[in-house]
């Protein structure tokens, strides 16, 4: 999964965003609109709509006049002026404006179309460069500057996915420069299509296949306000039922709390969340792929308690001598916020709590702006104070700021101020992981002056990864087929799609975003008798969607992040495994995962015999 997200920036006015709709109904075209054309005859008053797969489309000139006599019809609640015989010009003598789904100068029950497909015949000069979808009896530019794409993009231009099964709309949000996606886009995108490809559509409870298309939108904005756009036109002009959203931690909130919300949108986010968004009473619309600061740091006590032990092996603490803990914490990112009053409120060393400590004079938090706030601060004052403080352990529940700053003047310093005495130890968060900022400074070190080098002084804490990477592999192969390098730590992207998708699959008609969230256990049910089914292609993902075409049909959808492990709320309950740093300054991660049953740190590599990690012997014998 995304390991380094403090180098994309925590904040809303740093990257991403999010989305909703409370009656979000896809395009409120249940497939029992009708079950003859008669039916379509009483519904529009023999206006000659044909009853197709339980839908009434229109596919002749008498029916298109009718709409069409209204005027050309714009998107949600929009104004267009038509021109010649689509001009609106009635015998009430009509303008040719339209407002929500109503022509000009007509009767406002009639619909400029009922299927996508209607949108191409009414609009064919937008119909390969930015098509029009039927939504709520209107045609609504699918495309807008904060949302240029339309994934899968092999579809683009062609648009046969649109217009074939009257496709399903989904959002998602992901950083684009111009037209240019990244690789989070990519992610959604190889999902998109390898669903697409391989089931041809999906049944969400209507009564023939449908196949999906998801409309990306930009989430980089210099401020948060910009978010709402793009939210907007997801939500209340397309109506989208469901959204992946690349949010990041105040963003989410912003989005959810403006827009979502009230739009009853389900989204699935691939990023970290804040604990008091994961506990918001939000009815089950938003679920989380990455574990909350509650969940996630349960790993600090064992950790901190393995390298009490380490030390006191090493004589850099004696046997019975108290440790003193240094915790440098930034107090402007939420999630690192969480993150720190969950170890305050919970750490335990030296047999009692941290305020227990801090009476002692063994803990000293130290408050911290992280860089993404302020740029120009070089920790100088938490740096001071650590070397006044001479800790034995320092713990970082900060942003960038301990490996480019205050490991570097910590370390540069300690001699000075404390000579004889052994380094600190420190413990990193994940933020750190895969920071470039470490291999130049493991690999020229000039701290530790025969002592411990550096990298045998760091361990960092991070989302676990799948113990079993079989179906991580699988999907980088996929991959690399599609995009000829390998991309590490993006499996979270990846994996919040084909769960937003399968979700739309188990979900029932009309397709709304509390259909999604009330039919998601259904796809992470564990148990013996319940179909596991990986994400990626194959047979297994067709018989799957048909099968959830079947309202009483669970199975488990196993992710490339590994088996789903959600409470009935949506939010990710994983413990945070350990990294390491090896000598050449490279990351190793999940060296030790968290076991629940005994509340201790396990290695993951079974054949190591005389330490828990690789990096180096740990905790020392």
């Amino acid at each position: 999964m995304r390991k380094n997200f403090a180098s994309l920036a925590f904040g809303a006015i740093s990257l991403f965003l999010l989305l909703g709709s409370s009656c979000s109904v896809a395009y409120n075209l249940s497939a029992d609109q009708c079950s003859s054309n008669s039916d379509c005859d009483a519904r529009f008053g023999k206006k000659g709509y044909t009853c197709d797969l339980g839908i009434c489309t229109c596919k002749n000139a008498t029916c298109m006049s009718a709409a069409g006599a209204s005027g050309k019809g714009g998107s949600s609640g929009s104004s267009e002026a038509g021109t010649g015989a689509d001009a609106g010009e009635n015998a009430n003598g009509g303008t040719g404006e339209t407002s929500g789904n109503m022509g000009t100068g007509g009767n406002p029950a009639e619909p400029e179309c009922t299927t996508h497909k209607d949108c191409f015949t009414r609009y064919p000069d937008d119909s390969e460069e930015n098509p029009r979808a039927c939504v709520e009896g209107s045609c609504v530019p699918l495309m807008t500057p904060d949302c240029p794409a339309v994934l899968p993009l092999s579809d683009n231009h062609k648009w046969n996915l649109l217009k074939s099964t009257d496709a399903i709309i989904l959002g998602a949000y992901a950083p684009i420069n111009g037209t240019t996606i990244d690789t989070i886009g990519n992610n959604y995108d190889l999902a998109v299509t390898e669903l697409s490809d391989t089931t041809r559509g999906v049944w969400a409870g209507y009564n023939q296949r449908r196949q999906v298309t998801v409309v990306l939108c930009n989430d980089i904005y210099d401020t948060q306000d910009k978010l709402l756009a793009p939210s907007k036109h997801l939500m209340e002009e397309l109506k989208v039922p469901g959204v992946v959203g690349a949010l990041f931690l105040q963003d989410q909130a912003y989005v959810w709390e403006n827009v979502a919300r009230d739009n009853g949108v389900f989204m699935m986010m691939p990023l970290p969340s804040n604990q008091e968004l994961i506990d918001t009473a939000d009815n089950g619309l938003m679920w989380h792929m990455l574990s909350g600061a509650s969940e996630l740091s349960v790993s600090y006590q064992p950790l901190l308690d393995m390298t009490v032990s380490h030390l006191k092996a090493l004589g850099a603490l004696g046997a019975s001598e108290s440790v003193k803990v240094a915790h440098v914490k930034a107090k402007d990112q939420t999630f690192l916020k969480d993150t720190a009053s969950y170890l305050e409120a919970n750490l335990q060393f030296n047999g009692q709590s941290t305020s227990a400590n801090l009476d002692a004079g063994l803990y000293a938090p130290i408050q911290i702006t992280s860089s993404i706030s302020d740029a120009t601060d070089k920790q100088t004052a938490a740096i001071n104070t650590i070397l006044s403080f001479a800790p034995h352990v320092v713990i970082g529940t900060t942003a960038s700021e301990m490996l480019n700053f205050i490991i570097p003047g910590v370390e540069s310093g300690w001699a000075a101020q404390n000579p004889g005495k052994k380094r600190p130890f420190y413990l990193l968060s994940a933020s750190d992981y895969l920071d470039p900022a470490m291999a130049p400074m493991i690999n020229n070190e000039p701290f530790h002056s025969g002592e411990k080098p550096l990298y045998q002084r760091i361990l960092g804490v991070n989302w676990p990864a799948a113990a079993d990477q079989t179906i991580y592999e699988a999907y980088q192969a996929r991959w690399v087929a599609a995009h000829a390098k390998r991309q590490d730590g993006y499996e979270n992207f990846y994996d919040a799609m084909y769960y937003l998708l399968y979700g739309v699959a188990a979900a029932r008609a009309p397709l709304t975003g509390k259909q999604i969230a009330d039919n998601m256990p259904r796809i992470v049910t564990a148990g013996t008798k319940v179909a596991k089914v990986e994400v990626g292609p194959s047979d297994e993902m067709v018989e799957a969607v048909n099968n959830l075409k079947v309202g009483s049909a669970h199975i488990e959808l196993i992710g490339a992040m590994g088996p789903p492990d959600w409470d009935a709320s949506g939010g990710r309950n994983d413990a945070a495994s350990v990294w390491c740093i090896n000598p050449l300054g490279a990351y190793k991660a999940d060296e030790l995962r968290y076991d629940p049953k005994t509340s201790t740190l396990q290695p993951s590599d079974s054949t190591l015999t005389t330490s828990t990690i690789s990096c180096f012997p740990f905790p020392a014998q």
